[in-house]
């Protein structure tokens, strides 16, 4: 480049910049009345001379329209109906492209995003992940330590997803200070370490971080490198539910129906289930519904429990289907209908089978056996009940163990089997 052309650049890139400063103050009316035809009048020429601010706030209408732009200046906007059907993520891409090529840490982050959500384009998380590492900001350091974590794109490798959440987190995003609590409690990417999980969860508490304060209470109520402590538990999920946190409302809940640090007190774990149900919290429905069947410090009302219980089992709650069947089988609000009842039961298997929950497996294994050993809506088959009852014993549950030796114990059970074994000589 020559001098000559070394001034037209910069003649150029001074006339880009006065042009996006005439368009802002045409969207602010700090300085003059608003208009929003010029302020896209000027913006646009600026972008096209290559101003990469102008480029990204191109990207930004394109991508949410007049509601992004709002958002981006803080003000109201008025402007012609045309402008309000323009939103195009094809064109959002071209701009933030354009200025992330520029180095406009903004835009890079916004590049990665439409990468990474496949808006306006293919999803691509290697080109997700390239500017993001070039963008370098807290949220794109946060995205590149979650694309590392969960292997979308690449092989999943946690020392390399815990280097990127510690650079977010050292940024002040109170996720990656979550995140990272959370991978050193499970050992990913290095030994079991509760200190150093502990440790992050309070940066992230400094922040207001709901599950961060959730987790801490978490770790004191079941003594995970600290002491065991059911009050200091609850005073972190008071302030998580405070925050907003489902969970930590549920945990609440469980915590005074269980006198856990505090007396029973089953009003106010009903209070708790409620508050946290009504967010859509399906524990928490499923609580609330066991409350009403069972008539716990309430008269019992079948009505709202299967209202819980339904509401729960839309979200494939595994007990609540179980809990549901369990009304069907002995006619609590509704007929008796074992059909409805071992159908429910089965959804039940498939939901829990589906979260690997051996806890919830195993209750809903020992009720269909129940089915089989009572001859509910069946034939009477110690063979297949005990079969059941086996496999609940194999997930821990108790009671299926003792139903077991009860069974050994049957006369009838024993003809049955000794049957079976001459039909099989």
């Amino acid at each position: 480049m020559n001098y000559l052309d070394n001034d037209i650049y910069e003649i150029n890139k001074i006339d880009a910049h006065n042009k996006l400063q005439e368009a802002i103050e045409n969207i602010l009316g700090e300085t003059k009345e608003k208009n929003f035809n010029k302020f896209m009048s000027l913006c646009k020429m600026s972008a096209l001379q290559g101003n990469s601010h102008a480029q990204y706030i191109l990207g930004v209408f394109y991508e949410d329209g007049i509601e992004g732009l709002e958002g981006y200046f803080e003000t109201d906007i008025s402007a012609d109906e045309k402008w309000y059907d323009m939103i195009s993520y094809e064109k959002a891409l071209e701009w933030y492209e354009k200025s992330a090529n520029q180095g406009y840490k903004s835009a890079q982050y916004m590049t990665g995003q439409m990468y990474f959500k496949g808006l306006g384009v293919e999803r691509d998380y290697k080109k997700a992940l390239y500017w993001f590492k070039n963008a370098k900001t807290e949220y794109a350091c946060f995205y590149v330590g979650n694309i590392y974590e969960k292997g979308f794109g690449v092989d999943i490798n946690y020392k390399s997803a815990i280097k990127w959440y510690e650079k977010s987190a050292e940024l002040g995003n109170s996720n990656a200070a979550f995140n990272l609590g959370v991978m050193y409690k499970m050992g990913m990417g290095s030994n079991v370490d509760h200190k150093k999980s502990m440790e992050w969860y309070l940066k992230a508490a400094e922040k207001d971080n709901a599950n961060a304060y959730y987790n801490i209470g978490l770790m004191y109520r079941f003594g995970e490198g600290v002491e065991e402590d059911y009050k200091i538990a609850m005073k972190y999920h008071l302030k998580a539910a405070e925050l907003g946190s489902e969970s930590a409302m549920c945990q609440l809940g469980y915590m005074y129906d269980q006198g856990l640090g505090v007396n029973i007190d089953r009003k106010k774990a009903r209070e708790w289930y409620e508050k946290a149900a009504n967010l859509g919290y399906s524990d928490a429905q499923c609580n609330l519904g066991y409350i009403y069947q069972e008539g716990l410090e309430v008269e019992v009302n079948y009505k709202e429990a299967m209202k819980w219980y339904l509401k729960a089992a839309e979200q494939n709650e595994a007990i609540a289907k179980s809990n549901l069947a369990e009304m069907y089988l002995y006619g609590q609000g509704v007929e008796v209908n074992y059909k409805k009842a071992m159908e429910l039961y089965e959804d039940a298997l498939k939901d829990a089978m589906s979260t690997n929950d051996s806890e919830e497996i195993s209750i809903v294994i020992y009720n269909i056996a129940e089915m089989y050993e009572k001859g509910y809506g069946v034939d009477v088959n110690y063979t297949k009940a005990i079969s059941l009852y086996e496999e609940a014993a194999s997930y821990g549950l108790e009671e299926a163990v003792k139903k077991l030796d009860e069974l050994k114990n049957n006369d009838s059970c024993e003809l049955e089997l000794d049957d079976l074994i001459l039909e099989e000589i």
